[in-house]
């Protein structure tokens, strides 16, 4: 669903780029799908969605990497983003969402 997490760019960070997405999960199998959406602007980051490959714990190694959209990739002050899971997956525990910018 949507909203399963969210956060605010704070404004040290106004200006920056998303040039990093991943996730982790303690256990679980499918392949669940995540996408990562601007609610400000509302728009979708990534154009590629992070998943976790079946038996996997990371994305890391996922066969489909994610991408991020890189007209979509900046961020702003007190922009807000949420997580949204598309697909669970199959038992999929304590899932955490990463997010890595970069000042250009």
């Amino acid at each position: 669903g949507d909203y399963q997490g969210w956060f605010m760019i704070p404004p040290a960070l106004n200006g920056w780029n998303i040039t990093f997405v991943g996730a982790m999960r303690k256990s679980g199998t499918g392949v669940p799908a995540l996408q990562l959406r601007n609610v400000t602007d509302a728009v979708d980051v990534l154009t590629t969605k992070v998943t976790i490959d079946s038996g996997e714990v990371t994305s890391g190694t996922a066969a489909t990497p994610p991408v991020i959209d890189t007209a979509h990739d900046d961020v702003a002050t007190y922009d807000i983003f949420a997580v949204d899971v598309d697909v669970a997956g199959t038992s999929t525990f304590d899932c955490v969402f990463y997010v890595g910018l970069t000042k250009p």
